[in-house]
Parts: C-alpha cells; structure tokens; sequence
C-alpha cells in the first residue's frame, strides 16, 4: 500500500512498507536543499529502519529519537557536533570533512567512520567498550579516537600500507580486520601487533606484502584468516601454525604470475567468487582506467568524457551483476570505492560522482 508524504520537496508516494528511506537533501530527493524539513512524514512510514541523510543537521537527531524503530543513520558530507545520545539508533555511519565530535547512544552497536578528520573526537559508551569500530581510511594515516579505545572489535580498510602502531591505543582489542585496497598490502611495524595479548581472531584481507616471519607471538590467537594473498605467505603462514591451537584459512591464495599481471587491478580478487565474474570486472576496471588516461588535462570537454568513462564503468558493472549476480554489499563498497577514486584523480566533484555512481546503477 502506497503513501503520500511531503518532506518539504513536493509530494511524492512511496511503499507504506519502506524499510530504507533515502533523505538527502538535492534537487531530485524528498528533501529540499534548503528551508525546514517536515519530519511528522515519518510518522506515515512506521517499518522504516534505516535513513540516509546528509549536510547540516536540520532537525533530523530529534525526529530520529522521536521514533525509536529507526536503527541505522547513515550521515554524508556531516559537518560540527553530532550528539546523537537520545536515540536508540544500533548502526551509525558518518562521513564528512567538516565533522568535530560525535556522542552515541548506549543502543550503539557498529560505529562506521569514513575518511574521518584526524582530529574527530568520539564519546562512546564505556570507551566502546561493546563497540564494533569500522574505520575506512583508504590510506596511511589512521587516526583511531580516544574515546573508542576499549572497542573490542575493529575494521580497518586503508591503502595500500599501513603500520600496526596505528592500533597501540586500543586496550581491550579482540577481533582486528585489516583491509588493503592497494597494493602491495604492507602491515608495518608487526612487532607491534604483539602488544594486543586478547587478540583471538585476525583477518587480513589483500595483504600481498605481509612478512610471515615478524608477526609476532599473539597468545589469545585462535583464528588466522587470509583473504587474498600470495601462495608463498598462506604456505608459510600455516607451515607455522601447524599442531597449534590456530586455525588459519585462506581464500584467494594468488601466483606470482597471476600477480604480475592483475596486482594493479582493484577487481582482482573477485575472480575468488568466479573465474568469468572476475576476470569481467577487472576487463570493466581496465576499460575505465584507459578511458581515463587518455583525457588530456586541458581538453575542453575533460568533464563529459570523464562522466562518460565514470558512468561507462557502472554501466559495465550492472552487466556483470545482470549475467553472474554477484556483486553483494562488500563487492558493492568495494566497487564504491573505486568509482570515487577514479573520480577524485579526474578531480570531479564528489556529489557529481556519487549521483554518477547511483543514476540507473542495477548492484
């Protein structure tokens, strides 16, 4: 059964029903870009769970607490102070340059932090102490805020190096994903990750530049998992583990051969999933990146041959998803990620490359 509700952008008519309602502010969303939001029109929509939103706050914190089934927020471009403490939200997710501090509530389950400032302070229940902290970097210098020290479980995607000194403020750590989404996927400092005497489970994902040899000693461990390396760690790695009380599993051991030739390639790990579905994305992936490459930066229409390339890629990948069906979430993110790097080296505007990404996009 349909509904008719009114945010302030015109009537529209969405599903009763709706469980995940999109309130960005633009000029083709439900919110208008400016001017007061109506948010009784929640009132009309009770199985909604998740909101997405972005910008200055506009009242949304209260209209959130108001309804307690909603769960998820997911906050784009967020700027200032976020206190998010009388809510009963699970699942927050932010990004933004311009973000200062956040509070959260005592619900609070998953903290997700996107390219957040290296000076963002966090003021979490118990120091986050039942907290899963998500932070998405894509890069080097990885900032972990005090106040979700004792976080017991952490996920952390950077480029293609990072060092385990990054994590010495985390007291109470337990389970620690660690994902490359460049290569070569280099954890520096390994000695460092000694310090961590609870850790019990360690995922690393595309970590082709790991040294078997300097991880350290790590007592608590009980579960190894690799997820796209090369044949010569994953052999080493369970060569030191065997008759131990670790298990160690590894998915998408690679060739140096196959390195030589895919290392570069953001895709190449999905060929794990299938071998056609794979080797398609990373054939999508080199269409796009010579697109790329041959658009002159002076060229007068730099910008439409760059939405020509961007959008030719998402387009490329629909297909992919129509004929296999494979892309799921984290496929979806890493894809994500991607697009917004080949857009940043275009240097397209972020919110031009997300409605991009998102126009006619079928994963």
């Amino acid at each position: 059964m349909n509904v008719e509700v009114d945010f302030g952008a015109g009537p529209r008519r969405l599903a009763g029903s709706t469980r995940v309602l999109d309130l960005r502010p633009g000029s083709d969303g439900l919110v208008s870009a400016e001017g007061p939001v109506d948010w009784s029109q929640l009132d009309a929509l009770p199985q909604c769970l998740t909101v997405e939103w972005s910008g200055p706050e506009r009242g949304i914190i209260a209209a959130v607490a108001a309804r307690r089934g909603i769960r998820f927020l997911y906050w784009y471009d967020a700027i200032g102070d976020i206190d998010l403490r009388s809510t009963s939200l699970g699942t927050v997710r932010f990004e933004g340059a311009g973000l200062r501090s956040v509070r959260l509530p005592d619900s609070i389950e998953t903290l997700l932090l996107r390219r957040p400032p290296a000076a963002l302070q966090v003021d979490a229940p118990d120091m986050g102490h039942r907290l899963d902290l998500r932070l998405f970097q894509y890069g080097p210098d990885v900032v972990i805020p005090d106040g979700v020290r004792r976080t017991p479980k952490v996920w952390l995607w950077v480029g293609g190096e990072v060092s385990a000194a990054v994590l010495a403020g985390l007291t109470d750590l337990e389970d620690l994903t660690l994902t490359f989404g460049d290569p070569p996927g280099v954890l520096a400092d390994l000695p460092e990750l000694g310090r961590h005497r609870q850790l019990q489970k360690l995922r690393l994902d595309d970590a082709y530049g790991l040294d078997p040899e300097r991880l350290p000693g790590l007592p608590s461990l009980r579960h190894l998992f690799l997820n796209g390396t090369r044949r010569t760690i994953a052999a080493a790695l369970k060569a030191r583990f065997t008759g131990s009380t670790v298990m160690v599993s590894v998915k998408g051991a690679k060739s140096q051969a196959w390195l030589a030739a895919h290392m570069d390639n953001p895709f190449r790990d999905w060929v794990e999933d299938s071998k056609a579905f794979g080797q398609a994305a990373c054939s999508a992936y080199t269409r796009a990146r010579r697109a790329i490459e041959a658009i002159a930066p002076e060229a007068p229409d730099r910008l439409d041959a760059a939405e020509r390339a961007l959008r030719g890629l998402v387009a490329d990948l629909s297909s992919i998803n129509d004929e296999h069906g494979l892309i799921d979430t984290i496929h979806r993110e890493h894809a994500w990620v991607v697009f917004r790097r080949l857009a940043k080296r275009l240097q397209v505007p972020e919110p031009e490359a997300d409605r991009w990404f998102d126009d006619g996009r079928r994963f």
